[in-house]
């Protein structure tokens, strides 16, 4: 069965004591996968799971992600592997720790210098630095180049019920699925998380048409469903309350005859952008 894990991009969105909560909350549950990256809330994200795990660091898998440069306008993409290698060193020292399990690029285009990247990330393994490479992306025209070009370990990318694009690739290296609930669409308060734009390649008005119709408790099959196609499935949380949530979904009996009916009749979208 798919590991869950947890993503911890939102867990400081109520603030620090929250957060250390929530990171409690996941590690009492059985939660040892966690994912993070240096520019979550500016670095100070890992500061946080480095300081609340530091003496645990051995029990835990620890992924972070680089590539994203904060400025002191905002945040530019930054692949060259004379940043990366600051950006690691950093979330290394942030984390507390002297190696990750597991270390992103955080993006990329084609336009990058890929395989200086690739070669840097290559360096980082054999040095065991990092102990598997990664790539968090949604471009298939990139993901390729790193599967022809590269030693890629790992990919994360979105992965729900809503979104199954990842399907179409084929791949036979583990997936790591990120928003496996869709924004909450996936969960009872998709009346509030709904927006005009819809989500994805689905409008307003088939998500409302399709949201009553699915099985419930919808958060057990949409986890249920990510497990099917993903290593690890990755929700995230911003409160206590939401994650215990997660948790109790995730431990929910569900009717696997239900959901590969389910999987059935929802289709499975294509890549509109960067497919070639």
């Amino acid at each position: 069965m798919a590991e869950l894990g947890l993503g911890t991009m939102s867990i400081l969105k109520r603030g620090r004591d929250e957060g250390k909560k929530i990171l409690e909350t996941a590690y009492d549950a059985g939660i040892r996968h966690f994912d993070t990256a240096d520019v979550y809330d500016e670095h100070r994200v890992e500061q946080l799971i480095g300081e609340t795990f530091g003496s645990r660091r051995d029990e835990l898998f620890l992924a972070s992600k680089g590539g994203n440069e904060l400025t002191a306008d905002g945040m530019r993409w930054n692949p060259r592997a004379s940043y990366l290698e600051r950006a690691l060193s950093g979330s290394l020292e942030r984390l507390q720790t002297n190696h990750l399990d597991l270390y992103y690029v955080h993006g990329g285009t084609l336009e990058d210098d890929l395989d200086e990247t690739i070669a840097f990330m290559r360096e980082q393994k054999q040095r065991g630095v990092i102990r598997q490479i990664g790539l968090s992306s949604i471009r298939p025209n990139v993901i390729r180049y790193w599967l022809e070009h590269g030693e890629i370990d790992v990919l994360m990318t979105p992965y729900s019920l809503l979104d199954r694009r990842v399907e179409t690739l084929d791949l036979e290296i583990p997936i790591v699925g990120r928003g496996p609930l869709a924004k909450g669409l996936l969960t009872d308060e998709w009346p509030e998380r709904l927006g005009e734009k819809g989500f994805e390649s689905w409008s307003e008005a088939e998500l409302r048409n399709l949201l009553p119709t699915l099985p419930q408790p919808i958060q057990a099959y949409a986890l249920a469903a990510a497990r099917r196609t993903c290593a690890v499935v990755l929700p995230g949380a911003s409160s206590v309350d939401q994650l215990n949530e997660t948790i109790a979904a995730s431990r929910h009996d569900i009717d696997e005859h239900v959901l590969d009916d389910l999987l059935g009749r929802l289709p499975v979208h294509p890549y509109t952008k960067h497919a070639t």
